[in-house]
Protein backbone atom coordinates (compact mmCIF):
# COMPACT_ATOMS: atom_id res chain seq x y z
CA UNK A 1 0.00 0.00 0.00
CA UNK A 2 1.60 3.11 -1.19
CA UNK A 3 2.07 5.86 1.59
CA UNK A 4 -0.22 9.49 1.78
CA UNK A 5 2.61 10.61 0.47
CA UNK A 6 3.45 9.15 -2.36
CA UNK A 7 1.42 11.38 -4.89
CA UNK A 8 3.11 14.05 -3.36
CA UNK A 9 6.29 12.88 -3.98
CA UNK A 10 5.64 12.25 -7.71
CA UNK A 11 4.02 15.79 -8.13
CA UNK A 12 7.82 17.44 -7.11
CA UNK A 13 10.11 14.43 -8.88
CA UNK A 14 10.09 16.24 -11.60
CA UNK A 15 12.68 18.86 -9.95
CA UNK A 16 13.78 17.53 -6.22
CA UNK A 17 15.62 14.18 -5.30
CA UNK A 18 14.77 12.33 -2.20
CA UNK A 19 16.89 14.98 -0.02
CA UNK A 20 15.74 17.89 -1.73
CA UNK A 21 18.71 19.09 -3.80
CA UNK A 22 17.36 21.07 -6.81
CA UNK A 23 17.59 19.07 -9.96
CA UNK A 24 15.92 21.38 -12.35
CA UNK A 25 14.49 24.48 -12.13
CA UNK A 26 10.96 24.90 -12.90
CA UNK A 27 9.12 27.83 -13.53
CA UNK A 28 8.44 29.36 -9.82
CA UNK A 29 10.59 32.22 -8.11
CA UNK A 30 10.12 35.27 -6.04
CA UNK A 31 8.02 36.25 -8.66
CA UNK A 32 5.61 33.86 -8.54
CA UNK A 33 2.23 34.82 -7.64
CA UNK A 34 1.56 32.42 -4.39
CA UNK A 35 4.84 33.28 -2.94
CA UNK A 36 4.03 36.79 -3.42
CA UNK A 37 0.70 36.63 -2.20
CA UNK A 38 1.77 34.84 1.01
CA UNK A 39 4.28 37.51 1.70
CA UNK A 40 1.74 39.77 1.09
CA UNK A 41 -1.10 38.17 2.98
CA UNK A 42 1.67 38.14 6.21
CA UNK A 43 2.27 41.72 6.08
CA UNK A 44 -1.55 42.54 6.03
CA UNK A 45 -1.54 40.27 9.06
CA UNK A 46 1.11 42.40 11.24
CA UNK A 47 0.42 45.59 9.81
CA UNK A 48 -3.35 45.19 11.01
CA UNK A 49 -1.82 44.23 14.56
CA UNK A 50 -3.21 40.30 14.78
CA UNK A 51 -1.14 37.98 17.07
CA UNK A 52 -0.26 34.64 15.77
CA UNK A 53 -3.56 32.92 16.16
CA UNK A 54 -5.18 35.72 14.22
CA UNK A 55 -3.02 35.68 11.63
CA UNK A 56 -3.15 31.80 10.64
CA UNK A 57 -5.97 31.74 10.75
CA UNK A 58 -6.10 34.42 7.63
CA UNK A 59 -3.57 32.94 6.07
CA UNK A 60 -5.12 29.35 6.16
CA UNK A 61 -7.89 31.10 4.50
CA UNK A 62 -6.04 32.91 2.01
CA UNK A 63 -4.48 29.90 1.25
CA UNK A 64 -7.60 27.61 0.78
CA UNK A 65 -9.00 30.17 -1.64
CA UNK A 66 -5.85 30.31 -3.93
CA UNK A 67 -5.46 26.44 -3.93
CA UNK A 68 -8.97 26.25 -4.73
CA UNK A 69 -8.81 28.34 -7.85
CA UNK A 70 -5.94 27.29 -9.01
CA UNK A 71 -7.44 23.52 -8.66
CA UNK A 72 -10.81 24.74 -10.71
CA UNK A 73 -8.77 25.79 -13.37
CA UNK A 74 -5.83 23.26 -13.47
CA UNK A 75 -7.62 19.95 -11.47
CA UNK A 76 -4.16 18.86 -10.04
CA UNK A 77 -5.81 17.42 -6.95
CA UNK A 78 -9.53 17.01 -4.84
CA UNK A 79 -10.73 20.42 -3.59
CA UNK A 80 -10.47 21.72 -0.34
CA UNK A 81 -14.30 23.35 -0.82
CA UNK A 82 -15.08 25.16 -3.98
CA UNK A 83 -14.70 23.36 -7.56
CA UNK A 84 -16.08 24.70 -10.33
CA UNK A 85 -14.58 23.50 -13.25
CA UNK A 86 -12.85 26.08 -15.96
CA UNK A 87 -13.91 24.99 -19.53
CA UNK A 88 -12.09 27.85 -21.24
CA UNK A 89 -8.59 28.76 -21.02
CA UNK A 90 -8.15 30.77 -17.73
CA UNK A 91 -5.07 32.50 -16.11
CA UNK A 92 -3.88 30.75 -13.07
CA UNK A 93 -1.40 33.66 -11.77
CA UNK A 94 -4.51 35.96 -12.28
CA UNK A 95 -6.31 33.54 -10.41
CA UNK A 96 -4.29 33.54 -7.58
CA UNK A 97 -3.98 37.35 -7.31
CA UNK A 98 -7.59 37.84 -7.43
CA UNK A 99 -7.80 35.02 -4.76
CA UNK A 100 -5.63 36.23 -2.21
CA UNK A 101 -6.44 40.28 -3.10
CA UNK A 102 -10.23 39.30 -2.38
CA UNK A 103 -9.41 37.51 0.97
CA UNK A 104 -6.87 40.31 2.38
CA UNK A 105 -9.45 43.02 1.44
CA UNK A 106 -12.54 41.28 3.10
CA UNK A 107 -10.58 41.30 6.63
CA UNK A 108 -8.73 44.09 6.14
CA UNK A 109 -10.79 46.58 4.66
CA UNK A 110 -8.59 49.67 5.76
CA UNK A 111 -5.49 48.45 3.85
CA UNK A 112 -7.56 48.23 0.48
CA UNK A 113 -5.86 51.04 -1.01
CA UNK A 114 -2.67 49.25 -0.58
CA UNK A 115 -4.04 46.06 -1.73
CA UNK A 116 -5.62 47.05 -4.75
CA UNK A 117 -1.71 48.81 -5.83
CA UNK A 118 -0.44 44.92 -5.44
CA UNK A 119 -3.38 43.43 -7.72
CA UNK A 120 -2.45 45.83 -10.11
CA UNK A 121 1.37 45.65 -9.73
CA UNK A 122 0.67 41.38 -10.09
CA UNK A 123 -2.36 41.79 -13.28
CA UNK A 124 0.71 43.42 -15.13
CA UNK A 125 3.05 40.17 -15.01
CA UNK A 126 0.32 37.99 -16.58
CA UNK A 127 1.20 35.94 -19.48
CA UNK A 128 -0.52 32.65 -19.04
CA UNK A 129 -4.19 33.30 -20.16
CA UNK A 130 -7.52 34.78 -19.61
CA UNK A 131 -7.39 37.40 -17.08
CA UNK A 132 -11.41 37.67 -16.86
CA UNK A 133 -12.00 34.33 -16.40
CA UNK A 134 -9.71 34.36 -13.56
CA UNK A 135 -10.95 36.99 -11.79
CA UNK A 136 -14.44 35.03 -11.47
CA UNK A 137 -12.84 31.75 -10.56
CA UNK A 138 -10.61 33.85 -7.71
CA UNK A 139 -12.70 35.95 -6.42
CA UNK A 140 -15.42 33.06 -6.40
CA UNK A 141 -13.29 30.80 -4.55
CA UNK A 142 -12.40 33.54 -2.07
CA UNK A 143 -16.05 34.07 -1.34
CA UNK A 144 -16.53 30.35 -0.39
CA UNK A 145 -14.14 29.94 1.98
CA UNK A 146 -14.68 33.26 3.62
CA UNK A 147 -18.79 32.08 4.22
CA UNK A 148 -17.14 29.03 5.42
CA UNK A 149 -15.27 30.47 7.82
CA UNK A 150 -17.85 33.26 8.85
CA UNK A 151 -19.41 31.54 12.40
CA UNK A 152 -16.10 29.75 12.76
CA UNK A 153 -15.93 30.52 16.80
CA UNK A 154 -13.20 33.62 15.56
CA UNK A 155 -15.38 35.86 17.53
CA UNK A 156 -15.96 37.41 19.89
CA UNK A 157 -12.74 36.48 22.06
CA UNK A 158 -12.51 37.04 26.07
CA UNK A 159 -9.71 37.01 28.32
CA UNK A 160 -9.12 35.51 31.50
CA UNK A 161 -8.13 37.59 34.61
CA UNK A 162 -6.94 34.54 36.67
CA UNK A 163 -8.22 31.98 39.22
CA UNK A 164 -10.35 32.88 42.13
CA UNK A 165 -8.03 30.96 44.14
CA UNK A 166 -4.00 31.49 43.57
CA UNK A 167 -3.45 27.89 44.09
CA UNK A 168 -0.17 26.39 43.14
CA UNK A 169 -0.02 25.35 39.49
CA UNK A 170 -2.27 27.67 38.50
CA UNK A 171 -2.27 30.12 35.63
CA UNK A 172 -2.40 34.02 36.43
CA UNK A 173 -1.32 37.26 34.65
CA UNK A 174 2.20 37.59 35.08
CA UNK A 175 4.68 40.61 34.66
CA UNK A 176 5.99 42.96 32.90
CA UNK A 177 2.75 43.97 32.34
CA UNK A 178 0.28 41.68 34.22
CA UNK A 179 -2.34 41.39 30.75
CA UNK A 180 -5.21 38.98 30.98
CA UNK A 181 -4.73 35.74 29.26
CA UNK A 182 -5.53 36.73 25.72
CA UNK A 183 -8.35 34.90 23.08
CA UNK A 184 -9.74 31.85 25.80
CA UNK A 185 -12.16 30.53 23.51
CA UNK A 186 -9.51 30.00 20.38
CA UNK A 187 -9.09 26.24 21.33
CA UNK A 188 -13.02 26.21 20.18
CA UNK A 189 -12.59 27.76 17.10
CA UNK A 190 -13.37 25.32 14.31
CA UNK A 191 -10.65 23.61 12.95
CA UNK A 192 -9.89 23.50 9.63
CA UNK A 193 -8.85 19.72 8.49
CA UNK A 194 -8.10 17.95 11.51
CA UNK A 195 -11.88 16.44 13.71
CA UNK A 196 -11.62 18.35 17.00
CA UNK A 197 -8.53 19.70 19.40
CA UNK A 198 -9.27 16.40 21.62
CA UNK A 199 -7.84 14.64 19.27
CA UNK A 200 -4.19 15.98 19.33
CA UNK A 201 -4.00 17.27 22.84
CA UNK A 202 -1.39 16.30 24.91
CA UNK A 203 -1.81 14.71 28.26
CA UNK A 204 -2.09 16.71 31.40
CA UNK A 205 1.46 18.53 32.26
CA UNK A 206 3.81 16.20 35.19
CA UNK A 207 2.88 16.92 38.84
CA UNK A 208 4.38 19.84 40.79
CA UNK A 209 6.16 16.86 42.41
CA UNK A 210 6.96 14.91 39.53
CA UNK A 211 11.04 14.53 39.03
CA UNK A 212 9.44 15.53 35.38
CA UNK A 213 8.79 18.54 36.46
CA UNK A 214 11.64 19.35 39.49
CA UNK A 215 14.25 18.96 36.28
CA UNK A 216 12.54 21.23 34.16
CA UNK A 217 11.95 24.04 36.31
CA UNK A 218 15.67 23.87 37.43
CA UNK A 219 16.51 24.00 33.71
CA UNK A 220 14.64 26.78 32.72
CA UNK A 221 15.61 28.42 36.22
CA UNK A 222 19.62 28.20 34.94
CA UNK A 223 19.77 28.79 31.52
CA UNK A 224 16.38 31.40 30.81
CA UNK A 225 17.16 34.02 33.43
CA UNK A 226 17.86 36.97 32.78
CA UNK A 227 20.50 36.72 34.24
CA UNK A 228 21.71 33.61 33.69
CA UNK A 229 25.37 32.77 33.21
CA UNK A 230 24.54 29.39 31.97
CA UNK A 231 23.07 30.21 28.82
CA UNK A 232 25.88 30.61 25.93
CA UNK A 233 25.36 33.57 23.90
CA UNK A 234 24.14 31.65 21.08
CA UNK A 235 21.80 30.44 23.04
CA UNK A 236 20.70 34.23 24.01
CA UNK A 237 20.64 34.57 20.07
CA UNK A 238 18.18 31.76 19.57
CA UNK A 239 15.91 32.97 22.05
CA UNK A 240 15.74 36.32 20.51
CA UNK A 241 15.93 35.32 16.92
CA UNK A 242 12.64 32.77 17.27
CA UNK A 243 10.91 35.65 19.51
CA UNK A 244 8.95 36.38 16.81
CA UNK A 245 5.50 35.61 15.86
CA UNK A 246 5.69 31.95 15.38
CA UNK A 247 3.73 32.09 11.82
CA UNK A 248 6.61 34.36 10.11
CA UNK A 249 8.87 31.46 10.73
CA UNK A 250 7.16 29.67 9.09
CA UNK A 251 5.82 31.12 5.68
CA UNK A 252 9.04 32.85 5.60
CA UNK A 253 10.35 28.84 5.31
CA UNK A 254 7.95 27.68 3.04
CA UNK A 255 8.87 31.19 0.61
CA UNK A 256 12.11 30.59 0.54
CA UNK A 257 12.02 26.47 -0.11
CA UNK A 258 9.92 27.29 -3.17
CA UNK A 259 12.28 30.11 -4.51
CA UNK A 260 15.09 27.85 -4.12
CA UNK A 261 13.24 24.74 -5.71
CA UNK A 262 11.77 26.45 -8.20
CA UNK A 263 8.16 24.88 -7.66
CA UNK A 264 5.38 26.11 -10.07
CA UNK A 265 2.31 28.28 -9.34
CA UNK A 266 0.17 24.82 -9.03
CA UNK A 267 2.72 22.64 -6.63
CA UNK A 268 3.12 26.23 -4.57
CA UNK A 269 -0.99 26.36 -4.18
CA UNK A 270 -0.68 22.88 -2.95
CA UNK A 271 2.20 23.40 -0.65
CA UNK A 272 1.11 26.41 0.83
CA UNK A 273 -2.09 25.22 1.38
CA UNK A 274 -1.44 22.37 3.26
CA UNK A 275 1.21 24.13 5.59
CA UNK A 276 -0.72 26.93 6.75
CA UNK A 277 -3.85 24.76 7.74
CA UNK A 278 -1.38 22.78 9.45
CA UNK A 279 -0.07 25.98 11.38
CA UNK A 280 -3.44 27.55 11.71
CA UNK A 281 -4.95 23.72 13.28
CA UNK A 282 -1.69 23.27 15.52
CA UNK A 283 -2.72 26.65 17.29
CA UNK A 284 -6.22 25.99 18.00
CA UNK A 285 -5.24 22.86 19.52
CA UNK A 286 -2.73 24.53 21.77
CA UNK A 287 -5.41 26.86 22.81
CA UNK A 288 -7.45 23.57 23.85
CA UNK A 289 -4.61 22.74 26.15
CA UNK A 290 -3.78 26.43 27.47
CA UNK A 291 -7.41 26.88 28.53
CA UNK A 292 -7.94 23.46 29.32
CA UNK A 293 -5.22 22.58 31.77
CA UNK A 294 -4.43 26.86 33.02
CA UNK A 295 -1.01 25.69 33.99
CA UNK A 296 1.16 28.41 35.23
CA UNK A 297 4.08 29.54 33.36
CA UNK A 298 7.95 29.42 34.72
CA UNK A 299 7.84 33.38 36.34
CA UNK A 300 5.49 32.33 38.58
CA UNK A 301 6.46 29.28 39.65
CA UNK A 302 10.24 30.51 40.29
CA UNK A 303 8.54 33.37 42.30
CA UNK A 304 5.71 31.41 44.25
CA UNK A 305 5.25 30.71 47.82
CA UNK A 306 4.69 27.10 48.89
CA UNK A 307 0.77 28.26 48.48
CA UNK A 308 1.33 29.41 45.37
CA UNK A 309 0.47 33.05 46.16
CA UNK A 310 3.34 35.33 44.54
CA UNK A 311 4.91 38.41 46.96
CA UNK A 312 7.55 39.34 44.80
CA UNK A 313 8.41 39.11 40.98
CA UNK A 314 11.32 39.81 41.31
CA UNK A 315 13.23 36.95 42.56
CA UNK A 316 13.78 35.62 39.49
CA UNK A 317 13.20 37.01 36.14
CA UNK A 318 13.11 35.77 32.62
CA UNK A 319 15.19 36.45 29.53
CA UNK A 320 11.68 37.06 27.11
CA UNK A 321 8.49 38.92 28.58
CA UNK A 322 6.01 36.18 29.36
CA UNK A 323 3.34 36.23 26.98
CA UNK A 324 -0.47 36.99 28.38
CA UNK A 325 -1.70 33.61 28.33
CA UNK A 326 -1.41 29.94 29.93
CA UNK A 327 1.79 27.81 29.55
CA UNK A 328 0.95 24.13 28.64
CA UNK A 329 1.77 23.60 25.66
CA UNK A 330 4.15 25.66 23.84
CA UNK A 331 2.17 27.62 21.10
CA UNK A 332 5.54 28.63 19.15
CA UNK A 333 6.48 24.96 19.16
CA UNK A 334 3.37 23.31 18.04
CA UNK A 335 3.39 26.24 14.98
CA UNK A 336 6.56 25.42 13.48
CA UNK A 337 6.89 21.76 13.76
CA UNK A 338 3.72 21.42 12.53
CA UNK A 339 4.56 23.98 9.07
CA UNK A 340 7.67 22.38 8.55
CA UNK A 341 6.80 18.66 8.89
CA UNK A 342 4.43 19.55 6.14
CA UNK A 343 7.16 21.12 3.88
CA UNK A 344 9.75 18.28 4.64
CA UNK A 345 7.16 15.96 2.30
CA UNK A 346 7.76 18.17 -0.62
CA UNK A 347 11.40 19.73 -0.27
CA UNK A 348 13.33 17.36 2.01
CA UNK A 349 14.88 18.03 5.55
CA UNK A 350 18.55 19.14 4.50
CA UNK A 351 18.23 22.40 3.27
CA UNK A 352 20.47 25.56 3.69
CA UNK A 353 18.35 28.23 4.48
CA UNK A 354 18.80 31.97 5.81
CA UNK A 355 16.14 33.22 7.91
CA UNK A 356 15.19 36.51 9.02
CA UNK A 357 13.60 37.94 12.40
CA UNK A 358 11.59 40.81 13.14
CA UNK A 359 13.76 40.91 16.70
CA UNK A 360 15.27 44.18 16.49
CA UNK A 361 19.26 44.05 16.56
CA UNK A 362 19.41 40.34 15.36
CA UNK A 363 20.58 39.78 12.38
CA UNK A 364 19.76 36.65 9.84
CA UNK A 365 20.03 33.29 10.95
CA UNK A 366 21.48 30.34 8.98
CA UNK A 367 20.04 26.94 9.62
CA UNK A 368 21.22 24.10 7.40
CA UNK A 369 18.20 21.74 7.91
CA UNK A 370 14.63 21.86 8.61
CA UNK A 371 14.56 19.95 12.00
CA UNK A 372 17.33 22.23 12.56
CA UNK A 373 14.27 25.13 12.99
CA UNK A 374 12.04 23.12 14.74
CA UNK A 375 14.76 22.33 17.13
CA UNK A 376 15.42 25.93 17.60
CA UNK A 377 12.61 27.28 17.85
CA UNK A 378 11.24 24.75 20.00
CA UNK A 379 14.11 25.52 22.80
CA UNK A 380 14.31 28.86 22.51
CA UNK A 381 11.46 29.44 24.65
CA UNK A 382 13.32 28.00 27.17
CA UNK A 383 16.14 29.99 26.49
CA UNK A 384 13.60 32.87 27.23
CA UNK A 385 12.87 31.54 30.49
CA UNK A 386 8.82 31.20 29.58
CA UNK A 387 8.22 27.45 28.90
CA UNK A 388 9.41 24.16 30.22
CA UNK A 389 11.24 21.47 28.32
CA UNK A 390 8.06 19.13 28.55
CA UNK A 391 5.68 22.03 27.17
CA UNK A 392 8.21 21.85 24.12
CA UNK A 393 8.20 18.41 23.64
CA UNK A 394 4.71 17.64 24.16
CA UNK A 395 3.80 20.73 21.34
CA UNK A 396 6.16 19.69 18.86
CA UNK A 397 4.26 16.10 19.68
CA UNK A 398 1.13 18.12 18.59
CA UNK A 399 2.88 19.48 15.25
CA UNK A 400 3.92 16.41 14.02
CA UNK A 401 0.48 14.43 14.47
CA UNK A 402 -1.15 17.52 12.50
CA UNK A 403 0.93 17.61 9.97
CA UNK A 404 0.52 14.19 9.45
CA UNK A 405 -3.15 13.83 9.96
CA UNK A 406 -3.08 17.61 7.36
CA UNK A 407 -1.10 15.37 4.54
CA UNK A 408 -3.04 12.08 4.82
CA UNK A 409 -6.77 13.62 5.25
CA UNK A 410 -6.55 17.05 3.56
CA UNK A 411 -7.24 17.90 -0.18
CA UNK A 412 -5.02 14.90 -2.42
CA UNK A 413 -3.16 15.59 -5.75
CA UNK A 414 -4.75 13.48 -8.27
CA UNK A 415 -3.15 10.12 -9.46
Amino acid sequence: MKSPFYHAALFLMAFTSANGATIQKATGGPDDPVVAWNLITVKATKTAGLNSNLSTRIEAIEAIAVYDAVNSIKHIGTPYHYFVPVKKKASVQAAVTYAAHAVLVNYFPGQKTDLDAALETSLKSVSDGSIGKAEYVGTAAAADIIALRANDGSTPLSTYAGPQELTAGAYRATPAKFAPGIDVEWGKLKPFIIPDVKTFLPPAPPALNSDEYKKALAEVAEIGGSKSTARSEDQTHIAQFYKQDAELTVNEGARLLAIAHGTTTEQNAFIFMLTDIAAADARITVWGGKYGYLFWRPVTSLNAEADGTVKDYNKWTPLLATPPHPSYPSGHSATVTAGYEVLKQFFGDQNKLELHTTTQGETSRTVESLSRIESENGYSRIYGGIHYSFENSSAQDIGRKIAAYTLEKGPQLLK
